[in-house]
């Protein structure tokens, strides 16, 4: 989270003086001292980013407006829509609401995943 320029919206504290509030907001944006990502996080940035991409792609195909209708929908069913996660395949069906690696028909792969488990409410 980049919390820069947070603060010059706060009153100054009596405490510090400008340039120190500088080193705190640089402080906060890039803790190591420097802007590179580790690993880990460039790697869940891009898992969340497939996640959120699957999601909307199977609220258009479901018939949902918002993302907010398809998990209302499948929090309140005893199954709910589930696409496949393989780059490429949109296959979507109706799996157990905590299904994560449940069968593709399009591509064979147990890759399927219901709306609930994208959200990370399950």
């Amino acid at each position: 989270m980049c919390l820069v320029g947070t603060f010059s919206r706060l009153p100054q504290p009596a405490f510090l003086s400008e340039p120190e509030l500088q080193s705190v907001d640089l402080a906060i944006d890039h803790p190591s001292g420097s802007g590179a990502r580790s690993e880990e996080e460039e790697m869940s940035t891009i898992a969340l980013s497939n996640k959120t991409a699957k999601l909307m792609r199977l609220c258009e195909v479901e018939g949902f407006r918002t993302i907010e209708e398809i998990l209302f929908a499948s929090a309140t069913d005893s199954v709910c829509p589930a696409i496949c996660m393989t780059e490429g395949c949109d296959y979507t069906t109706e799996m157990e609401p905590d299904q994560d690696q449940g069968y593709c028909e399009a591509c064979g792969g147990n890759t399927v995943t219901s709306a609930l488990v994208l959200a990370g409410l399950i």
